[in-house]
């Protein structure tokens, strides 16, 4: 593995970290003010700003403007990522009702790997592009 590419899998996995203290903490923050849904889905569109802004700029190095459509696929892959991550968890559970911990771990790697292949060659694949040609 070359160094470009381990270093934008280590910055992926340090976004990934802050996304998640994002969430978390803004959830953690507004449900004392709101009902659970209501912090939820703030915290996780505010999640989601954070994790566009690192991964763009930061973890591939993406400077080119933003665009709608760049914008679009980011929160397409998100949304499968979603279900992915759901889907993954619960067929872990279905077969082994107590592997809670393992299945969140699975479920975790398996996104994680889906949204840094889809970000890297579909997302921003302009910096991909841009790369080969160097």
């Amino acid at each position: 593995m070359n160094m470009k590419a381990r270093k934008e899998i280590i910055r992926f996995l340090i976004s990934g970290t802050i996304v998640n203290v994002t969430d978390f903490s803004i959830y953690y923050l507004l449900f004392h003010f709101f009902i659970f849904s209501i912090a939820k889905g703030v915290s996780f569109i505010c999640a989601g700003i954070v994790g566009y802004l690192l991964i763009k700029f930061w973890t591939f190095e993406h400077n080119q403007p933003s665009s709608y459509v760049e914008i679009g696929r980011f929160a397409l892959i998100n949304s499968l990522a979603l279900g992915i991550n759901v889907l993954t968890n619960q067929s872990i559970l279905n077969v082994w009702p107590k592997g809670v911990f393992l299945a969140l771990i699975i479920a975790s790697m398996l996104t994680g790997l889906f949204t840094f292949i889809c970000f890297k060659c579909w997302v921003f694949r302009a910096q991909l592009t841009n790369a080969i040609i160097k």
